[in-house]
């Protein structure tokens, strides 16, 4: 890992060696700022999911807008960037798989009764790198009434609380209005600019961070699907276990459960980051809605009501969906396992019965062995005594006192056991070797 050298002594004489990313970490600490913000104030927040490859596509196109302003351009590792233009100012921030593009202006009044999206060019808004996901308003004013009581929505529906001990009041109804915005309104009754900016930015991320989790709810239906055909398969499989059919059946069921294996991998690698980005912004919607300590208004759901029975139910069924999945590939590799233990024993079954009749087949090949073994000594002590019997006859001729028959009688017993020992000797050194 590179290092860098200290700038900044610490004492005289002393100096540190920083870790390369030091910098960019605590950068990254203060990377978000919420934007301090006084009322009256209208704030737009997109978000387009380009995917965890795309963070250059989506820079380039805040690039864009910075040269058509004439302002500074973010840089190729940038993460966040703000660029202020005549009367708002737009904010972009990089996440792992989307960005967010929030963009801060007065409303619309009588002399400039322009509408925030009327301020950015529109072929440039017309122009994303990608599919927009979120697009939500928050409108920011002054509530100085003290009437707690709601403004209600066109259909009766309202979801909000007091919040951060009285305040303010929070009102939205979750869902897409005519121009497809959700929308959010805030009535302050602090004058704390930054208080305001940093709840009105948590009011973007709960709607932002909702909005990505729910992205693994579609596919979890698309799953289900699937996992109950492999499911039903992997059942049908396991019950034929139970039937012995011989090795050749036990094969080829092996290499369906196999195939099926892939299959419901295949699967768990499709699904796996999604539900598991579902988490974590689950986890992210409950922290910010938790941090916004909010008080009941009599008669209205507040946010983590509305969060606890809209949104949880999704993310369980996307949890519930994920663990089918790991539980039909554990049952799959059960199964595998017990039919791959079946098939070795059957060969092992072979390969003793095998050994066996090889066992069999060496024992008649000693004895057989044996026996020519018992012919060779007769047939070479046979075969020694007639070639000993002509140089003793030519004895017996010359000497009329020795007797040749006599002579090999005696010589004969000697010869064989000479032989037979020597055929001995030779057969031990052969198997010691």
């Amino acid at each position: 890992m590179e290092k860098v050298a200290s700038a900044h002594p610490i004492a005289r004489g002393l100096r540190f060696t920083w870790h390369a990313e030091r910098d960019r970490l605590l950068a990254e600490a203060h990377a978000r700022p919420s934007t301090p913000l006084e009322a009256p104030v209208v704030a737009i927040r997109l978000a387009n999911v380009s995917g965890q490859e795309a963070a250059d596509a989506d820079r380039s196109h805040m690039a864009v807008l910075c040269a058509r302003f004439g302002e500074r351009m973010p840089d190729r590792r940038a993460r966040w960037w703000a660029l202020e233009g005549p009367g708002w100012s737009l904010r972009w921030e990089r996440h792992t798989e989307f960005s967010s593009w929030t963009l801060f202006c007065p409303p619309p009044t009588a002399t400039d009764p322009r509408s925030p999206f009327e301020r950015l060019p529109v072929d440039w808004l017309s122009s994303f790198p990608s599919d927009v996901l979120v697009a939500t308003m928050l409108e920011l004013r002054r509530d100085d009434t003290g009437d707690l009581s709601p403004p209600m929505a066109s259909d009766g529906v309202q979801i909000g609380a007091q919040v951060l001990e009285g305040a303010a009041r929070i009102f939205t109804d979750f869902r897409a209005d005519d121009s497809g915005m959700t929308r959010f309104r805030l009535l302050l009754h602090s004058r704390d600019a930054a208080l305001a900016g940093r709840l009105a930015l948590m009011l973007l991320e709960i709607e932002t961070y909702r909005m990505m989790a729910l992205l693994a709810f579609p596919l979890a239906g698309e799953a289900t699907v699937q996992l109950r055909s492999i499911e039903a398969e992997a059942g049908n499989l396991a019950s034929k276990l139970a039937a012995e059919e011989g090795v050749e059946a036990d094969r080829a069921l092996l290499s369906r459960l196999i195939t099926l294996s892939g299959e419901a991998e295949g699967l768990s690698a499709r699904t796996t980051f999604r539900f598991a980005a579902a988490n974590a912004y689950h986890d992210l919607v409950r922290d910010r809605v938790a941090s916004l300590r909010e008080v009941k208004i009599s008669g209205v759901q507040t946010i983590e009501e509305f969060m606890d029975r809209r949104l949880a139910p999704a993310m369980r069924t996307c949890n519930s969906v994920a663990d089918r999945e790991r539980e039909v590939i554990a049952r799959i590799a059960r199964a595998g396992a017990m039919l791959d233990t079946r098939i070795k024993v059957a060969d092992e079954e072979t390969s003793a019965a095998l050994l066996s009749s090889m066992n069999q087949r060496a024992d008649a090949s000693l004895r057989l062995q044996r026996t020519v073994e018992g012919l060779s000594v007769a047939a070479i002590s046979y075969y020694s005594l007639m070639l000993l019997s002509y140089p003793m006859k030519a004895v017996e001729h010359v000497d009329a006192g020795f007797d040749a028959t006599m002579a090999l009688g005696i010589g004969a017993p000697v010869i064989a056991i000479f032989v037979w020992l020597t055929l001995r000797a030779i057969r031990r050194r052969i198997e010691g070797h």
